[in-house]
């Protein structure tokens, strides 16, 4: 610039701290600055540029800043004392700063507050895993354990499997795998209640109570008094008068 062949006032020493965002949003770190700068002999004293090294330098220190968490004060110093050194001298139109340095703090609470959100982000991510191993697990059993009796009770004898979650002893292993073969997704009667489901639901309200009373009335004739009285009662009362 033309104005540094003119020569150069003594430098200027500047301090100030200012609050400077990290990597986490509305977490901050404390960053107390240094600055030298010069200006041209040419410029009245009344007219020094005064704040313009610091905002020079606070824009170099945002960039370096934004990387590191709050729980690394240490590592944004270096990181900022590294651009700075890099960059330096800075020249503007008024001034050229010819040194600076920043120190690096975090407030109490900041840390705190910091702490506590990185502790919760892990909890969240082990229950997240413990969900997965919990859906794996299930998983293993349904297809592999109880596919068959033989393949259950293979499994039972196998110590060195425990990690992948072992039955209860003394469970009926026949029976947990008939009960699982009749409610599987293929089962006959599993596809009939789908069916009959998806009859009651196309019904009117006249003719799904007509269907309560004639379930009634089918359970009473096989002998299953207790089932009968299970049944809903229609929504509309005469309509099982009329039936009757």
């Amino acid at each position: 610039m033309n104005w540094l062949r003119w020569g150069l006032r003594n430098q200027q020493p500047e301090l100030f701290e200012d609050q400077v965002t990290s990597s986490q949003p509305g977490l901050d770190f404390t960053v107390a600055f240094r600055t030298e700068w010069q200006a041209p002999r040419s410029t009245p004293a009344s007219r020094l540029p005064s704040g313009e090294a610091s905002r020079t330098v606070r824009q170099l220190t945002e960039r370096a800043a934004a990387r590191p968490t709050v729980l690394r004060p240490a590592a944004a110093e270096q990181e900022i004392n590294r651009l700075l050194a890099h960059s330096l001298p800075l020249r503007t139109d008024e001034l050229e700063v010819s040194w600076a340095c920043v120190n690096v703090s975090v407030a109490v609470e900041v840390r705190t507050y910091a702490e506590q959100i990185t502790q919760a982000r892990r909890e969240l991510e082990l229950d997240a895993l413990a969900r997965r191993q919990v859906q794996a697990r299930m998983q293993f059993m349904h297809e592999e354990i109880l596919h068959s009796p033989a393949s259950a009770r293979i499994y039972l004898m196998l110590e060195n499997s425990a990690r992948l979650g072992v039955l209860p002893p003394g469970l009926d292993v026949d029976g947990v795998v008939q009960e699982i073969q009749r409610w599987s997704p293929q089962s006959r009667w599993v596809v009939i209640a789908q069916l009959v489901h998806t009859f009651v639901d196309r019904l009117s309200e006249a003719d799904a109570d007509a269907l309560l009373v004639t379930l009634r009335s089918l359970f009473h004739d096989f002998g299953e008094p207790d089932l009968a009285a299970q049944v809903p009662v229609p929504a509309t009362p005469s309509s099982e008068n009329s039936g009757s």
